[in-house]
């Protein structure tokens, strides 16, 4: 199994990786950059450029906190997915949030009801 790491994660950045053999990217930890764009626009061309060479990709989301730049910046990242439109691809983005956690609860549902894109949003105990 390679995993391809985009973004190392670190306190500020969140860790994004791809796992090839499960056509999963996953974003995970904490993005709370002072300058959003450093993650956010390597994200958005890595995405358009994995469409522009396969039809699916599975996006599991699981953040323990976001600001509000890095918010903005990801749901301009989800809108430019929500693009890519079946029955020619077959994209499924999973927002996950922890059990007491509310806020990013009410934010998964948030960027599903507002950046057209359809998304599960489910709870982890």
């Amino acid at each position: 199994m390679s995993i391809e790491i985009i973004q190392a994660g670190s306190k500020n950045f969140p860790r994004i990786t791809y796992d090839p053999d499960e056509d999963i990217l996953r974003i995970t930890g904490r993005s709370i950059a002072e300058r959003p764009e450093v993650v956010y626009n390597p994200l958005e061309d890595w995405v358009r450029s994995h469409l522009s060479r396969y039809s699916q990709l599975t996006l599991i989301i699981f953040l323990e906190y976001i600001n509000s730049g890095s918010s903005k910046a990801l749901r301009d990242v989800l809108r430019m997915i929500s693009t890519y439109r079946a029955p020619q691809y077959r994209v499924r983005i999973t927002w996950l949030y922890e059990e007491d956690d509310e806020a990013m609860h009410e934010l998964g549902e948030h960027y599903r009801d507002s950046a057209g894109v359809p998304m599960d949003v489910k709870m982890v105990i």
